[in-house]
Order: C-alpha cells, then structure tokens, then sequence
C-alpha cells in the first residue's frame, strides 16, 4: 500500500471516528493531495453528516506454529506478519477487529496452547474490540472450550451490533451427526452447521430484522466456481444459505479455509473469501485487511497481497 492510499484510509476512517462533513472531508483530501480514483473515496465523500459509517479489520489463517515451512506455509512468519497488522490496525482505529479461524496449527496440546497464547498476546494488543471465529485447526488438539478460555472469545457462535449494522459468527466445526469437533475427532472435510445452531441463526436473523448483517465464518458457505469438490465448504451449506436468504437482510458473507481467497454472489448475499496470511514467506507476502461499511456498502481494502473488493 503506497503513502496516498495509506493516507487516504486514515481520511475515511477520521471522517467516520469525529463526524466530518462532507465539505470538510473533501477539503481534508484536497489538502492532502488525494485524488478520487479510489472508489472507497467516492463512496464516503458522497455521505452526509448522517451517513453512518462503521469499520473493522480482518486477518484469517494465520496458522501460528514454531514449524519448519510445508507447502508453502511459513507458520513461523505469521507471528510477525500478525504484528504488522496490528500495528497498522490501531494506527487505523477501527470499531473492532476480528481473525477468521486457523489462529494456530497442530501439535502437541501443551505446545499448541503455547502457540495460542503467543499469537493471541499479539492480537490482544489492539487497543479495542476484538473477535474470533474459531477454525478446525484451532481444535487439533484443543477442545473448543479450551480454546474459548484462552482467547476470551465470546463463545462458538454468536452475534453483536454496532450501530445499526448486526453481525454474526457462526461456527462450521460440528460432524455431521451434529458432535462437536473436539481435538481431532474429525475429518477437515466433513464440517457442518449443527441443527441447534442453524435454529438460533433463524431466531436471530429475525430479530434483526431492521438491521443490515454481515456473517463471519471460517469455512466457506458459497459453491466456489470450478471447484467441484467443494472441500472447503460446509457440507450442508445450502441448507445454510437458505436460512441466510429468507429474511432478505444478509449484505456479506466474510470467510476463509481456502487460502486462495475468492468471490462469488448468489441469490443477492456475496460471498468473499479471504486469502491465508501463512501462505507465502516474510512480510511481502503478508494478507489482511480494513473494511468500511457505510450506507450499507462495504469497501475492503486488501492490504499485501490480499486482494480489494467494492461491495
């Protein structure tokens, strides 16, 4: 990210944080010398005094773990990796920040917890909100209570506001005889939205009703194109998308699993999948990003190799 556009997010997010006008935001990027290529740009600039604007930044499969790099996994680097996200994260300042699953690898559960207590020390350094989405590598060895103590998330799955924007993380690590995943009593491509669960998304999609909602989760609930086999998909995902459907008020589905990231639409809810930070040594091949949801639009902007999308 070049010093323009670095400067430019930092507008956006002041425009947001202290009410700025729009006279006043236009006059601060002619100031700064910013032009509007940037559609993010546009798309604040265009807001009024009201406009309600809300932000978040987002990392996935970080896959943390003192080993030796594998296919393309630098599990070692992603400790600095997530320090470099962090540290842009809070010179940012958005309203929350939240890691999409695969915090850690497996090994042994005494030094799996050893890894989880590392990474997540770095993540917990973000000076506001934070929140997690639990993955199947997270429960390796761990069970999904002890992994919850750790980080102090704030349970398997759940939903919180901010303005009126609701949001909800759903967790996908449950056997098709709906038993929970519980250190490694699973095979990774058999994953599932137990029944209990898909009951409470329905109760609480209603209950938001009049709110815009965008959904978290770790493995993938869009059928990727080309992908025939799905392996990163929840396995009753359509069950699971209709739920998202009935309402009409899902805006995005944000999730990971598939390291090479990806995008699909379908029956009007957008599917974005983030890249895995592991992949890829050092920082040049680091992945996360800021979004900015404004107006019920959501701009995401890529930050290393992750790619930006304008929703």
């Amino acid at each position: 990210m070049n010093n323009q556009q670095n400067m430019l997010l930092r507008v956006i997010l002041m425009k947001k944080k202290y009410n700025i006008s729009r006279r006043e935001f236009l006059t601060i990027m002619n100031v700064a010398g910013i032009g509007f290529a940037m559609s993010t740009s546009n798309a604040l600039a265009e807001k009024d005094n009201n406009s309600e604007t809300v932000s978040f930044g987002v990392v996935t499969d970080l896959h943390y773990a003192d080993k030796d790099m594998r296919n393309n996994r630098y599990y070692r680097d992603s400790f600095e990796k997530l320090t470099e996200c962090i540290e842009r994260f809070n010179k940012l300042n958005p309203d929350f920040i939240i890691e999409l699953g695969d915090f850690i690898d497996a090994n042994e559960k005494e030094i799996e917890i050893g890894y989880l207590k590392k990474i997540d020390s770095m993540f917990r350094s973000f000076k506001s909100d934070r929140y997690y989405v639990m993955g199947n590598h997270d429960i390796a060895t761990l069970s999904k209570e002890e992994f919850l103590s750790i980080t102090g998330a704030s349970g398997k799955y759940y939903s919180f506001d901010y303005g009126s924007f609701h949001f909800i993380v759903l967790d996908g690590n449950y056997n098709e005889d709906g038993s929970e995943y519980n250190a490694g009593n699973f095979i990774w491509t058999e994953t599932y939205i137990h029944a209990p669960q898909q009951e409470w998304l329905k109760k609480d999609l209603e209950k938001a009703h009049d709110k815009t909602v965008f959904v978290f989760v770790h493995q993938k609930l869009d059928d990727k194109p080309g992908d025939r086999e799905n392996l990163h998909r929840v396995n009753n995902a359509p069950e699971v998308r209709k739920i998202l459907e009935k309402v009409g008020n899902v805006r995005a589905v944000i999730q990971g699993h598939d390291h090479s990231g990806g995008y699909c639409i379908m029956n009007g809810i957008q599917y974005v999948t983030l890249m895995g930070a592991v992949e890829g040594q050092g920082l040049e091949n680091n992945k996360y990003a800021i979004a900015v949801i404004d107006d019920h639009n959501l701009h995401i902007k890529g930050f290393g190799k992750q790619e930006s999308f304008e929703l």
